[in-house]
């Protein structure tokens, strides 16, 4: 049921529809970054820190999209694994990096995302194997 949600909001935000990415997350959401990307904060809180997530994310790139590539699925929480496409402004640069989320859902709605390097280490994050 969730992965439904999940492949729609990952494809509305590689479209640049935050409205409908926002759509599957509860206002209070919390992103807790990586560190792979540099210039975003450790934690983005509610829907106004996902669109200031989503403008830092965006902002070096000219195309930027995020698919889905696995989704391992528990009772409120998910892994997913992604595949961050993008081309750098001016430069040209493609990006092509692996990425694992951690999701944790509360009345059908995400709570909380945590960004891994790996789709392995957003497993163990909330707990699940494949």
């Amino acid at each position: 049921m969730n992965a439904e949600v999940i492949r729609a909001a990952y494809a509305a935000s590689s479209r640049r529809d935050f409205d409908a990415a926002l759509e599957a997350m509860d206002p209070k959401v919390e992103f807790h970054s990586s560190g792979l990307f540099p210039d975003l904060a450790p934690v983005y809180r509610g829907h106004e820190g996902m669109r200031s997530l989503w403008e830092a994310m965006f902002a070096p790139f000219e195309s930027l999209r995020f698919d889905v590539e696995r989704i391992v699925e528990g009772d409120d929480c998910a892994a997913v694994a992604l595949r961050f496409y993008g081309q750098g402004k001016g430069s040209g640069a493609h990006t092509d990096l692996p990425h694992g989320h951690a999701l944790r859902f509360e009345d059908g709605l995400v709570v909380e995302i945590s960004a891994h390097a790996t789709f392995e280490g957003a497993l163990e994050a909330v707990g699940l194997r494949e």
